[in-house]
């Protein structure tokens, strides 16, 4: 067994009142009872593809090489979407291939998907709701055993992905918007402090300020008390991106935002 394989991370929208993670869990154990488990959440928004998405991505880059992460917002659990094994330079990704993974694919490390379907590693059972157990729990145990990636199904280049928005710059104008929400209400936009930092350079321009729905903000916020309780501000998260929030406030319900809210960033 190789032992550098025994983390497992989950991310679910299974919410924490029912058996279903619990589950998933004991499969695993039955098979590999070295394993180690972390849950990065499982109160992702019912059938948010998206956020699932972004919040793997965010939390996988923290995880120690061989991490095997099973992801799991499934609308379309029983019909003929396929069930996925994603491998990077780094981790190994099981969920099913309707696009959960598409943040995932942006990776520089991203190398491959395989389609699961050496069907001898999954459990024996009637029904066709809870592959999260039958299918991708046996898996990632199987997985975390040291049965290589390629031996649970083929390679395919078709898999299901989403735009991720880049950032684009025109003039002296770089737009971006708002990429997630998170349970404060805090509007994470996918500008980077770094994307900031190589216009300046490049431009030697060094004075900007921002725009969101008309409102202007002049500088970055240091932290989030920064301001007066109830005054929005934008800072760089702990991530590096612009984050537009209000201190001690939500931003998403007082200034009316919502993902894909435009974001610029003017400078001179």
């Amino acid at each position: 067994m190789d032992l550098k394989k025994n983390v497992i991370t989950f991310t679910t929208d299974f919410g924490n009142k029912d058996y279903f993670t619990g589950a998933m869990k004991g499969v695993i154990l039955g098979i590999n009872p070295d394993a180690k488990f972390v849950d990065i959440s499982h109160e992702v928004q019912s059938h948010d593809l998206w956020g699932a998405s972004y919040l793997l991505d965010a939390a996988s880059r923290f995880f120690p090489q061989y991490t095997i992460h099973v992801a799991v917002v499934d609308p379309g659990v029983g019909s003929e979407r396929r069930p996925i094994i994603a491998v990077t330079d780094k981790h190994y990704f099981i969920a099913p291939d309707n696009g959960l993974l598409s943040f995932i694919y942006k990776d520089p490390g991203f190398s491959r998907v395989i389609h699961i379907t050496a069907d001898h590693y999954f459990l024996p059972v009637i029904g066709s709701t809870f592959h999260a157990r039958d299918i991708f729990a046996p898996v990632a145990a199987w997985l975390s055993k040291g049965v290589e990636a390629d031996k649970f199904g083929e390679e395919i280049t078709d898999f299901n992905r989403f735009g991720i928005p880049s950032p684009r710059t025109e003039s002296n104008v770089l737009t971006g918007e708002v990429v997630y929400i998170d349970k404060f209400g805090n509007c994470i936009t996918n500008v980077s402090f770094e994307d900031i930092r190589q216009y300046v350079e490049k431009t030697g321009t060094e004075s900007y300020r921002m725009m969101f729905k008309e409102k202007v903000v002049e500088t970055l916020s240091p932290y989030y008390s920064s301001l007066k309780q109830g005054e929005p501000g934008i800072v760089v998260n702990g991530n590096g991106y612009l984050e537009i929030y209000v201190n001690q406030g939500d931003a998403r319900r007082m200034l009316e935002l919502k993902r894909g809210e435009k974001i610029q960033v003017n400078f001179g």
